[in-house]
């Protein structure tokens, strides 16, 4: 009934089965649904005049759609948005008792004695129709007054702030400073908050109109802030000439500093040498400040250290520095409508500086420094860099010198890069506890806009626009997970140095496969250039970078058992992508390098295998042996399939944390 099923039908079978000297008995039910109600007339009946408008002024929003199934779910939903507008106009005391939803009552009338014969006839005739097609007419209505304070409007009274509250104090009041700003009282034992970032973060103000959204961006703001461990907000009622509401606003500060270290990974985000992350695994040892300049500002100073393993065990060395630094709110020249509308509005300034030793290659010096703004709403976040600044020197091997002469392209690729960019990224995560996904997308542009600046157009500014989508998708059961993950990314370089034209991504923004999080069967940035074997007949094994990137994943992870406490995981999976050029611009012709959908069968790589997880519960060990199932080198023998695949000719990768 719950659903809009009115007239089902069950039916019952025994059956009686002779086991040994036993006698059993099973029983079938079949249940037949029948046709599901749709709503047809709705309406809103409120005494109310205030509550009336405000229904009709807002029944685009309504949940309750002509033609959609009948739900008493859907109507309840329907309930809390409308109590939600009467609680931001003021009724604090409304609640869901105070209305009633009134259906239909054709069958009702039916069976009423004292109705004329004739309205009998015309209401049965409506009930045939309503068998063929079954609706119902769902009224909202209110219910008999009980209390007269529910239909109040409330006012805001006096706001009085703790910011420094300790569990004691709930027990033995001690003495406190008293003072106030902008109508809000101020009570604290220590000078840690400034009173005007307190009363910034305040959407509670002495005689306004009673909102509810002004209570949950009062906590929100200083739930989100990390400055407070606990934040409690109640009111008391008052009357004066309106119902008036004091708020009392007890905030409890968390730990004000905290020292982190944590074995830390990372994938690939084409960023890798210039921020300090590694594809591979690292030590983090990071300072957090959660007050800065008593204004709940967060400050974070991290120092890096990593390694990346590849065919000569330790192929990568890194080490890197980094400050961080978050300002609850946007530091704009200008004011932004509804921000306290918006989840954890921050300003983020980051400075940081790295150096990799690629062993036998280079060594790359990198700086970095942004300013940035992040904010959500809901499910969605986003995240805004309109300045981002970095610079990146490599320093070439004599090894390196001599692939050059083989490999034209690496000259223009491998080269100093002057980065003044652009970065706006945007997530969306979804879904219930069970089955949750995540939509992640990011978007650069380096040089367009500030390269029309002749002082900062350099001759080693690079000018380029990337952007990458992914997508994962995890379903969760009592002992076991599917997980999905798609990725597409595409970079696009234009402009000159002094070298050429720029043909391709700078190696530090480009796309690379191969390792413990991306196409696990092959060693780091060994894989591709689609299916051209030009690098695989060079010795040494460079890396291999790309304008575009194609990968899907799927994992299924489940559980193995828990030994000395500690949990034992596993998993199979399966990964299939490549990278490739936009176009090929060298002397020296990579065939199958460029992406061309009609060879994508011929050029993507498939790998699969399994996997050995040990979960610490704060971190977990990886171990992943996989096989390269299709490899595209060998497109020519069997569309590469299982090309002279051995027990022994597995993978061996080592990762810290999921692959995604």
């Amino acid at each position: 009934n719950s659903v809009g099923y009115f007239g089902p039908t069950i039916s019952d079978t025994f059956f009686i089965d002779t086991v040994r000297d036993q006698q059993r008995v099973r029983v079938q039910f079949t249940v037949t649904p029948g046709k599901q109600l749709k709503l047809d007339s709705i309406g809103y009946e409120l005494t109310h005049p205030e509550f009336q408008q405000l229904a009709l002024e807002s029944r685009d929003a309504s949940f309750l759609k002509k033609g959609d199934p009948y739900s008493i779910q859907v109507l309840s939903s329907e309930l809390d948005r409308l109590l939600l507008i009467f609680r931001n106009h003021g009724y604090y005391k409304i609640v869901k008792e105070d209305f009633i939803i009134e259906r239909d009552t054709v069958l009702a009338a039916l069976i009423d004695p004292s109705l004329d014969p004739f309205e009998q006839f015309t209401l049965l005739e409506e009930l045939n129709k309503k068998r063929e097609n079954p609706t119902i007419n769902v009224a909202i209505k209110q219910a008999r007054i009980k209390d007269s304070s529910h239909y109040s409007k409330y006012y805001v009274g006096d706001v009085k702030v703790y910011p420094d509250m300790t569990i004691q104090e709930d027990v033995e009041p001690v003495e406190k400073i008293h003072d106030s700003l902008y109508g809000i009282q101020f009570f604290y034992r220590t000078k840690k908050f400034k009173l005007h970032y307190l009363s910034r973060n305040v959407a509670l103000r002495p005689g306004s109109l009673y909102k509810i959204e002004d209570y949950y961006a009062t906590v929100n703001n200083f739930n989100q802030s990390g400055a407070w461990g606990q934040v409690d907000v109640a009111f008391s009622e008052r009357r004066d000439s309106v119902p008036l509401l004091d708020a009392g606003i007890r905030l409890y500060p968390a730990k004000k500093q905290s020292l982190n270290i944590a074995f830390e990974t990372s994938r690939n985000s084409g960023t890798y040498l210039t921020t300090g992350e590694l594809f591979g695994t690292g030590l983090n040892i990071g300072l957090l400040n959660r007050n800065a300049f008593r204004e709940a500002v967060q400050s974070t100073s991290n120092v890096q250290f990593g390694i990346e393993l590849g065919k000569n065990i330790i192929q990568t060395l890194q080490a890197g520095v980094s400050q961080n630094i978050y300002v609850p709110r946007f530091i704009l020249p200008f004011k932004v409508k509804n921000e306290n509308k918006l989840n954890s509005p921050k300003t983020t300034i980051s400075l940081g500086a790295a150096y990799t030793k690629r062993l036998d290659f280079y060594d790359v010096r990198s700086a970095k420094a942004s300013w940035g703004y992040e904010w959500g709403k809901r499910k969605h976040a986003w995240r805004y860099i309109p300045f981002n600044i970095e610079y990146t020197e490599i320093i070439k091997t004599d090894s390196f010198f001599r692939l050059e002469k083989d490999i034209p392209s690496l000259k223009i690729a491998f080269n100093n890069g002057f980065i003044i960019s652009q970065i706006l990224s945007y997530s969306y995560d979804h879904g219930s506890r069970t089955n949750h996904g995540l939509l992640k997308t990011r978007l650069e542009e380096s040089g367009g806009l500030f390269g029309l600046i002749k002082s900062l157009d350099r001759g080693e500014l690079r000018r380029f626009v990337k952007a990458d989508v992914e997508y994962k998708y995890l379903i969760e059961q009592p002992k076991s997970t599917w997980a999905f993950r798609i990725f597409g990314g595409y970079g696009y370089s234009y402009g000159q140095t002094r070298d050429g034209p720029e043909q391709y991504l700078p190696f530090f923004k480009a796309y690379f496969a191969g390792g413990p999080y991306t196409m696990r069967a092959w060693q780091v940035r060994q894989l591709g250039l689609g299916s051209n074997n030009f690098y695989d007949t060079l010795q040494g094994g460079i890396d291999r970078f790309g304008d575009i990137q194609l990968e899907s994943n799927i994992e299924y992870r489940f559980d193995l058992g828990t030994l000395f406490g500690i949990k034992f995981k596993s998993a199979f999976f399966a990964d299939i992508g490549n990278i490739w050029n936009r176009s090929n611009f060298d002397d020296v012709k990579l065939e199958g390098s460029e992406l061309a959908f009609k060879n994508l069968y011929r050029d993507v790589a498939v790998g699969g295998g399994t996997s050995l997880r040990i979960d610490f519960d704060f971190f977990l060990i990886r171990l992943d042996w996989a096989y390269k199932l299709k490899d595209p080198v060998y497109s020519f023998d069997n569309a590469g399939w299982f090309h002279k695949l051995k027990i022994t000719s597995g993978q061996l990768q080592f990762g810290i944390g999921y692959p995604f």
